[in-house]
């Protein structure tokens, strides 16, 4: 009644841990395995010196009858995305934001459905509920219009859309960079950083094409932070695609950038590294984001990119739900 849950997602997941990527809510049947477990146990422990409960064992049905239960993961359409993240992603980190990020229940539940192809995308009315012909993206017209294509792969949101999303999880970054090395930051998210902010510990750099004496095609990262006092560069350069292609995207980041790393060394004597941040549009993480991030001054973490998508599949779909 009021968007906290989708009616074509997946019930199972619904009583799902948070951990294992659900809603987290208890359920009378999981209420009632767990008692009959404990009963069990106790019966086992007990029947070794009481030929009643020997008896009662005996005539029990076996723990994998009664304990085996469905898993979401295993359905063709809602265990999709899980399949598929799983091997490029680390599942784990990935469902994380179902504990950390606080949404509201009808943002967590069309994140929720859109990974689970719960969503009436024009695709899955023609393919999967046979009530529309024309399966065609209603933006572009080209391709088949999927959760996968709306979020990460539309031309026509590539523009405005997308690098909204992007300079949303950019600002994290460089507002959490600021706040590590005193520096003000902008005190809305929606005002864009300077191009240099700079003090006595560091530089920052937003968005700078940076001239170099060889010719280097990929000189406009994200951010570059020039660390004074150790001499230190971080090229920061973040990404949004699909959840299925995290993994290449994070190896284009840190090829692509290879050839600005080395410049800068030279011309500026200090230690570069590259830093891809890469995050899917339904919040998949690579086994190395964590590691990546410990690289950037003061950013231990961010938010997902979820709210993003949200957004923007709310207004492609023309969903209820705030903006």
């Amino acid at each position: 009644m009021h968007g906290g849950f989708l009616p074509k997602s997946s019930t199972l997941r619904l009583y799902t841990s948070r951990k294992e990527g659900g809603r987290g809510l208890l359920s009378v049947r999981a209420t009632v395995r767990d008692e009959r477990a404990k009963v069990h146990e106790y019966i086992k422990e007990k029947a070794r010196t009481d030929d009643v409960l020997s008896e009662c064992l005996r005539q029990w049905q076996t723990e994998e009858e009664w304990l085996e239960t469905p898993s979401w993961e295993d359905k063709p359409l809602h265990g999709m995305y899980h399949r598929q993240i799983s091997e490029v992603a680390y599942v784990k980190k990935s469902y994380q934001w179902l504990e950390k990020a606080r949404l509201k229940d009808s943002t967590e539940a069309l994140i929720m459905a859109a990974q689970e192809q719960a969503l009436n995308t024009r695709a899955i009315e023609a393919k999967i509920y046979h009530t529309r012909q024309d399966p065609r993206c209603r933006l572009c017209k080209e391709a088949p219009e999927t959760v996968q294509h709306i979020t990460a792969g539309c031309k026509m949101l590539a523009g405005k859309a997308n690098m909204e999303r992007h300079n949303q999880v950019a600002g994290i970054v460089y507002r959490n960079i600021c706040a590590e090395y005193g520096l003000e930051a902008p005190s809305s998210k929606w005002e864009a950083p300077p191009k240099v902010a700079e003090n006595g510990r560091a530089k920052i750099l937003w968005d700078f094409q940076i001239q170099t004496d060889k010719m280097v095609m990929a000189n406009q990262p994200d951010i570059v932070v020039v660390d004074k006092q150790q001499k230190k560069a971080v090229v920061v350069d973040i990404a949004i695609p699909s959840d299925g292609n995290i993994r290449k995207k994070e190896l284009e980041k840190l090829e692509k950038y290879q050839g600005l790393k080395e410049e800068l060394e030279k011309a500026w004597k200090v230690k570069a590294s590259v830093v891809p941040v890469v995050i899917g549009a339904l919040g998949a993480v690579t086994p190395k984001l964590e590691e990546w991030l410990q690289q950037i001054p003061g950013t231990s973490d961010i938010k997902s990119a979820v709210l993003g998508t949200a957004k923007i599949l709310r207004r492609t779909l023309k969903l209820p739900g705030l903006w």
